[in-house]
């Protein structure tokens, strides 16, 4: 079964906003976020990864094409649609320049709002999530056992040898809790250190940027699990 597209909408004016995801909701089966302004999306892009990113231009605290950059940091592959009340030709070409999916002038055409959410779709990656061999941490993010590679939108990321090491033992014992003890045995077993429950909630800290922060859970005592889909 091919997994549930997520689509992260920002605008600012609500009523608009809402109208829109009606809208959306009645023609598409995604999951829909919602954000009021630029620095809310960027908190939730950052915690779901979003496939399909539509953005209002003007925006409090951080506008559209704000967004849009720092969203390329992320990912050079995430589908964006920006609209503007305005249709200036400066931040046309900015927008362009963000590799968006098109550019829409608001009141926006419901109909060229679909065309442009359709191409989205279309040129989407494709990736293959009951592959044996690749394990799914959210949209974006996923592991290939094969050749021992974490990818963002199909593209490598790179591990610190420790990073590695704490994500093979959590993926070779996914479907059960480890304890500080075991997991800093396991990474620093080459090593001549006394254990520390520091060290491994830090190196924990650090993955979790990597493959994101939902995807490790952590319960009392020091004991971790990885979560994947």
């Amino acid at each position: 079964m091919q997994r549930k597209v997520t689509l992260l909408y920002a605008e600012d004016e609500i009523q608009t906003r809402k109208n829109h995801i009606f809208y959306l909701q009645d023609r598409y089966d995604f999951n829909i976020l919602e954000a009021d302004d630029g620095e809310e999306a960027l908190a939730l892009y950052k915690q779901h990864r979003p496939e399909i990113v539509l953005t209002d231009i003007t925006m409090p605290r951080m506008n559209g094409l704000e967004l849009v950059a720092e969203i390329r940091k992320f990912s050079p592959h995430t589908k964006v649609i920006v609209l503007t009340a305005h249709e200036e030709q400066e931040k046309m070409l900015k927008a362009f320049e963000l590799y968006v999916v098109n550019y829409l002038i608001k009141p926006v055409d419901r109909r060229k709002l679909s065309a442009a959410i359709d191409l989205a779709l279309e040129t989407l990656p494709e990736i293959k999530p009951n592959s044996s061999d690749l394990v799914i941490f959210n949209s974006m993010m996923h592991y290939d056992l094969e050749r021992s590679l974490l990818l963002q939108d199909g593209l490598p990321v790179k591990l610190a040898r420790s990073e590695e090491r704490l994500l093979r033992v959590l993926l070779q014992n996914r479907h059960s809790t480890l304890s500080s003890e075991t997991i800093f045995a396991y990474v620093w077993e080459e090593k001549d250190e006394q254990y520390s429950s520091y060290s491994v909630r830090t190196l924990v800290k650090n993955l979790r940027k990597k493959i994101g922060s939902e995807s490790i859970v952590n319960s009392y005592g020091g004991y971790y699990r990885i979560v994947t889909r």
